[in-house]
C-alpha cells in the first residue's frame, strides 16, 4: 500500500486506532523478529493470537482481516490454515507519508522508500 492517498493513509491510521490491532501488530512482528515456531514456519496463526491475547476465534479474524485490509498483514493459506506476517513496508510507508505531511522531522525516516 502506498499511503499517498488520503483515502489510504486513513485506512491504515484507523487500522492503528484499534488497541487490540495494535497488540495483534505488535504480536506478529515480535514473532516475526524471532525465530519462528515449529508449527508456524510461514507466519503466525490465528489460533497462536487467540491463545497469547485471550480471545476469541471471531474476534481475532475480525481483526486481522481489518489490519489484512489495510495493507498490514500478508495472509498465507495452507489448507485451513491461515498465517500472518507483518507487511513492514506499508508501516514504513506510512511513517514516512505522515513525516513528509506533517514535517514532523523524525530521525531515520529520511529515507524514501522505493
Amino acid at each position: 500500500m502506498d499511503c499517498r492517498s488520503d483515502e489510504q493513509l486513513l485506512m491504515v491510521a484507523r487500522a492503528l486506532s484499534d488497541p487490540i490491532r495494535c497488540q495483534i501488530l505488535d504480536l506478529i512482528s515480535r514473532w516475526n523478529a524471532e525465530e519462528p515456531a515449529r508449527c508456524c514456519p510461514d507466519g503466525m496463526c490465528v489460533c497462536d493470537i487467540q491463545e497469547a491475547l485471550g480471545l476469541k476465534q471471531s474476534k481475532v479474524s475480525y481483526h486481522l482481516k481489518e489490519l489484512k485490509n489495510a495493507g498490514l498483514l500478508y495472509e498465507q493459506r495452507k489448507g485451513k490454515w491461515h498465517y500472518y506476517t507483518v507487511n513492514r513496508e506499508t508501516l514504513k510507508r506510512f511513517c514516512l507519508e505522515l513525516n513528509r505531511r506533517f514535517s514532523l522531522k523524525l530521525p531515520g525516516l529520511e529515507m524514501e522508500v522505493r
